[in-house]
């Protein structure tokens, strides 16, 4: 059984190799050393097993850094001067996965029963995900800090939708204060701001509810705060994933075959992070598509 491509936080990850001698030959006995660099640079050495003639087998236990590790294998002896060096990598835990693998199995009308192509296409799924959150924001809930140059009547925050404002901090010089969302018709004090969730934009306020300037400077506005849907995937969203996983899978897997058709599928537009998506999922995703010119 081949290994996964992709393992997740918590799990055994199973590496293995051949040990070969100058001549090429699996070289036996020969001491073999595996060292692991995990994505924060700790080095571990986990414990060798020779199973035959120059192979050797080793486990990184229950890995919990999420990114790519490294592993290097040594060994040295008469006439063995071996080095292998290869890497896997580790997803991280609640990771925005907006379709599952059965959903698309069936929309590449793969069999259900068949998972040899799932290492692939979860690769495909992943990055579906991250495509998905760069045009529509995110799906799953996740936390950002901001910072913003006062001096105007409004700050404009970057993910959307916006869920919930979680502080707010004026600095003057080294002293700061905190801004608290007081909606309009119920100010306590001057020190206040309203907020448009559909927008993502917080006006300042003082008493009465009347506009203010946010504090002149620069980066002295500090918002925290939270974006997402709580994990609500609109149905055309979902589609548009799934026609983007079709249209990675038949350039990487079927790049011999014509390209898919269908309404829209004539050119490429191009999404915040400078990707390039078929027109077709822009079209599926353009109700849910973030403003334009933010991060």
């Amino acid at each position: 059984m081949l290994a996964p491509l992709i393992y997740f936080t918590g799990q055994d990850v199973a590496l293995a190799v051949t040990v070969t001698d100058d001549t090429g030959n699996p070289a036996y006995g020969s001491p073999t050393v595996l060292t692991v660099t995990a994505p924060d640079g700790t080095v571990t050495t986990p414990a060798t097993v020779s199973t035959g003639v120059g192979t050797y087998t080793a486990i990184v236990p229950a890995v919990t850094q999420a990114g790519v590790y490294v592993y290097r294998w040594t060994a040295t002896n008469l006439g063995v001067a071996f080095a292998s060096e290869g890497q896997f990598q580790v997803r991280p835990a609640s990771i925005e996965q907006i379709v599952d693998l059965p959903s698309v199995r069936a929309h590449l009308n793969l069999p259900q029963n068949n998972g040899t192509s799932d290492d692939e296409l979860q690769g495909f799924v992943l990055a579906a995900g991250e495509l998905a959150r760069d045009v529509c924001g995110p799906f799953l809930p996740e936390t950002h800090v901001q910072w913003f140059d006062g001096g105007g009547p409004t700050l404009a925050l970057d993910w959307l939708p916006l869920a919930s404002v979680l502080s707010v901090t004026e600095y003057y010089g080294l002293a700061g204060f905190p801004i608290t969302e007081q909606p309009l018709g119920s100010q306590t004090n001057a020190f206040a701001f309203t907020a448009d969730y559909t927008t993502g934009t917080l006006t300042r306020r003082t008493f009465g509810g009347q506009g203010a300037l946010w504090a002149l400077g620069t980066r002295n506005i500090r918002v925290a705060y939270t974006a997402g849907r709580a994990g609500q995937v609109p149905y055309t969203v979902r589609l548009g994933a799934l026609e983007l996983i079709r249209h990675l899978w038949q350039l990487t897997q079927q790049g011999g075959r014509p390209r898919w058709g269908g309404a829209g599928d004539g050119g490429d537009v191009h999404v915040p992070s400078g990707f390039a998506l078929p027109d077709r999922v822009i079209e599926l995703w353009a109700p849910y598509r973030r403003p334009p010119g933010i991060a």
